[in-house]
């Protein structure tokens, strides 16, 4: 079980560049002056999210507010760095529970070419929502990563 373990955790590492691949986040056009990466928004999809709320609340400490009709009836909660914690049901009965992480960036058109340009299949175009910003999500492997624009 060891060596599962620790094969997953080294083919992981690998993948972390093409996960992140056109991320370029608020001032870090220049990759080689290191990442100041933000994550902009955690959605965790759920058939039950009364239930992962309160467990959140308690574990967490998080405080989530009533459902946001602009993230898809989201219950949201702001963590102490500022990022944003969202729980909502499947939208569509074919949507499975997810944890996606949706990483801010500065250009977002920028980012998705990115994406395509290493391989990622675009599941979702830049997207407005609302007032919260504009959103897409691309797959490489069999992981989906989201982009945020504020």
């Amino acid at each position: 079980m060891r060596r599962r373990t620790a094969w997953g955790l080294l083919v992981a590492t690998a993948m972390v560049p093409a996960l992140l691949t056109g991320c370029d986040t608020p001032g870090t056009s220049d990759r080689k002056a290191g990442s100041t990466m933000r994550i902009h928004y955690v959605e965790i999809v759920s058939a039950d999210v009364a239930s992962l709320c309160a467990a959140l609340e308690q574990l967490h400490g998080l405080s989530f507010g009533p459902p946001v009709a602009d993230l898809g009836q989201a219950r949201v909660a702001e963590a102490p760095d500022g990022s944003l914690i969202g729980v909502r049901a499947p939208l569509a009965a074919h949507e499975q529970p997810v944890i996606r992480t949706y990483l801010e960036v500065e250009d977002i058109t920028k980012a998705v070419e990115k994406a395509e340009a290493a391989g990622a299949v675009i599941a979702y175009p830049p997207t407005r929502q609302g007032d919260t910003g504009t959103w897409a999500i691309y797959i490489l492997g069999d992981v989906q990563i989201g982009l945020w624009q504020r």
